[in-house]
């Protein structure tokens, strides 16, 4: 009974070894800040730009981009029929520009 009893707990501790041993070995992503998830930030979009309402820029596909005064853009060169690229993080449903480049 003693031998049974030492084999039964000798098998519960491997087995919970195993299983905290495959845990520890799980990885995050050390770049993503804690309560953010990767795919609401650092995306992009490229597009042709079909109106500028002061800080916001609305590209032909639809999709609205504000840009901050943070981000250096010439802003004389934000118009309708030019083509930039931005990249943009997602904040309370709308694409905040962390980075956008005039095209061609």
């Amino acid at each position: 009974m003693i031998r049974f009893l030492a084999v039964l707990i000798a098998v519960l501790l491997t087995a919970s070894l195993g299983v905290s041993g495959a845990t520890a070995q799980m990885r995050t992503d050390p770049t993503t800040p804690m309560g953010r998830t990767p795919d609401k930030m650092g995306q992009k979009v490229e597009g042709t730009i079909k109106a500028v309402q002061g800080n916001m820029v609305t590209l032909e596909d639809g999709t609205q981009i504000s840009i901050p005064t943070s981000v250096r853009v010439p802003k004389e060169q934000l118009r309708p029929g030019v083509q930039i690229s931005a990249e943009y993080e997602e904040r309370s449903g709308q694409k905040i520009a962390t980075s956008v480049q005039i095209k061609g």
